[in-house]
């Protein structure tokens, strides 16, 4: 088995961190993703770690469920900064799933108006 190059270990890392982000962003639990691709939630995450590639088909089907485009995944990818995690953007992934999970449009209103409100406060 050849080991991949570095250029596209880079690759499969950025795509997966992406589909990771999207999947956070849009409230869906890996486990919720992975069921609806047909694979583990194991195997999910080594997509999301870049550690497995993810076949053409597959990466589709992903895209499909997340309504982005394949080509939107590479947008940028030459020029795009490593993608650091750091802990604001985990707290702004977080805000967003949990915003998502707000069943109510008044509720959600309410939120949006009072992270409005602590916005202009700050």
């Amino acid at each position: 088995m050849s080991r991949k190059c570095e250029a596209s270990a880079i690759t499969d890392f950025k795509i997966g961190a992406q589909i990771s982000e999207l999947r956070i962003t849009q409230g869906l639990s890996r486990l919720q993703l992975a069921s609806k691709i047909g694979v583990t939630h194991q195997q999910l995450q080594k997509y999301e770690k870049g550690v497995n590639r993810i076949s053409a088909g597959r990466l589709y089907e992903i895209t499909k469920i997340l309504n982005v485009t394949v080509g939107s995944l590479f947008e940028n990818l030459e020029n795009a900064a490593e993608i650091n995690m750091s802990q604001h953007k985990r707290l702004c992934m977080e805000v967003s799933r949990n915003f998502w999970k707000i069943k109510s449009p008044e509720n959600q209103k309410a939120a949006s108006d009072l992270l409005k409100t602590l916005a202009l406060n700050s």
